[in-house]
């Protein structure tokens, strides 16, 4: 399972929304990220987006 959680963006430039596999401190794309944090915004990491699209491509049926 995955959730997405707001973190600095690799960049550092601004907050923007990570994926994260349940359990884990760190988004997909390697990214640390505060659980507590309670920052909202409207971007996303691409980064993760990208990495997200593996994991769901490597598990689909055939």
């Amino acid at each position: 399972m995955y959730e997405m959680h707001v973190g600095i963006a690799v960049s550092g430039a601004r907050p923007v929304w990570h994926v994260v596999a349940h359990g884990q401190r760190a988004a997909l794309c390697g990214q640390p990220f505060d659980p507590e944090e309670d920052t909202q915004t409207d971007h996303h990491c691409l980064p993760c987006m990208a990495a997200f699209q593996r994991c769901m491509q490597a598990t689909e049926p055939a």
